[in-house]
């Protein structure tokens, strides 16, 4: 959190910006990833709404205003997820005093007119995304007040943080970021939030997606090579067990999920009915463990490999999955939002290549091993 200089002897309290110089580009990215505090499921629906309708206009931005400032071709990333509330957006260097002041305005002062809320009235109920979230949203009624309420009960500045990723001298947007306190100056947020959140019901998709998922309370390299040797695209083990074997012709997935409380390792599959049987997931899961003992160094290396291309090219898929958002290629606000969360949820190492060495193949096949082992099972 950034305490700056006193004004008129009281202390503007500013969320804190990490910067990520890169050597080249033509654009800037800006992230905030926002920390959430404990919300039920309507005012998860609520700050869906509130986030998707914060970003339009403010009193000093309308929204042509803020089309010319974004980079031409790009508009706002919103995502929530389940400890945090992404919002990014992508502007050419020269406008980023003004990609920055436009970002303070929507956090601070959105203006929520009546006449242009637009909700979306469907929660995520689709089990596939379900299975990839880790946590439920319930309609609730909306209206200029809920959505100011649940805003300024989320936005919190000591919860802020702002990353910027682009061709930037070093210490530039910090100090373009300290000239923008005075969005912060009167800005007071809320200790509670209001309204009774539904009660939330949901039933079995049709067909049902099998979830297996384990907690990991701190992430480490071996996590990401056992999920990537699971899910990991047509030499994993899903592959093999679930498409070549089984001959299932449905979705399945391993991957690294944040929640509330640390990470999930998770594998979903989009199976029939008959996985709702007496015995058929159990005898499921002993398939994937019998296969854990065929993994050898050549899948390792392999799995080091496309490790290698998601944490330093950007390329989409593997493993972790950051909210509804799916990584395209050198993307730089994904990136930027990836490392930014990674940092937060003091995982930084990844970043500088821990998955390259250290853990051996029986090191791995033991981890992995333990993670379907542990895992609890659940239908979306």
């Amino acid at each position: 959190m950034i305490v700056s200089a006193l004004i008129m002897g009281r202390a503007v309290l500013m969320p804190h910006l990490i910067e990520f110089p890169t050597p080249s580009g033509d654009v800037v990215a800006i992230e905030a990833l926002i920390e959430l505090p404990p919300l039920e499921p309507g005012h998860r629906f609520r700050l869906e709404q509130a986030a998707r309708n914060a970003i339009k206009m403010t009193p000093q931005y309308g929204r042509r205003d803020i089309s010319r400032i974004l980079a031409p071709g790009y508009r706002f990333r919103i995502d929530q997820l389940a400890d945090a509330l992404r919002i990014g957006l992508t502007v050419e260097p020269k406008d980023l005093g003004a990609g920055l002041s436009v970002l303070s305005s929507v956090l601070t002062d959105p203006t929520f007119l009546p006449d242009a809320i637009k909700i979306e009235t469907v929660p995520i109920t689709q089990p596939w995304q379900r299975a990839i979230r880790s946590f439920e949203t319930a309609v609730m009624e909306v209206d200029q007040a809920s959505l100011r309420d649940v805003w300024k009960y989320v936005i919190r500045p000591e919860a802020i943080t702002i990353g910027v990723r682009g061709p930037v001298v070093v210490g530039r947007a910090s100090q373009l970021w300290r000239e923008r306190e005075r969005f912060w100056q009167e800005y007071a947020p809320q200790k509670t939030v209001s309204g009774r959140s539904p009660k939330l019901t949901l039933d079995i998709g049709k067909p049902p997606i099998l979830v297996l998922a384990s907690k990991i309370p701190l992430l480490n390299a071996e996590d990401l090579l056992a999920a990537t040797l699971m899910g990991g695209g047509k030499d994993s083990i899903l592959w093999r067990l679930c498409r070549e074997q089984l001959k299932m012709s449905y979705l399945q997935d391993a991957f690294l999920v944040p929640t509330q409380t640390g990470w999930e390792f998770r594998i979903a599959i989009a199976t029939d009915q008959r996985i709702l049987e007496e015995g058929a997931v159990t005898k499921l899961l002993s398939q994937m463990v019998a296969e854990t003992e065929r993994i050898s160094e050549k899948d390792l290396q392999h799995a080091r490999g496309l490790l290698k291309g998601y944490f330093e090219w950007g390329q989409p898929g593997l493993p972790i999955k950051l909210g509804q958002t799916e990584m395209t290629s050198g993307d730089d606000n994904e990136i930027l939002f990836r490392d930014l969360y990674l940092n937060h949820k003091k995982s930084a190492t990844f970043a500088a290549g821990a998955w390259i060495s250290g853990a051996g193949l029986d090191t791995v096949r033991a981890r992995l091993k333990t993670l379907l082992e542990n895992s609890s099972i659940s239908f979306k």
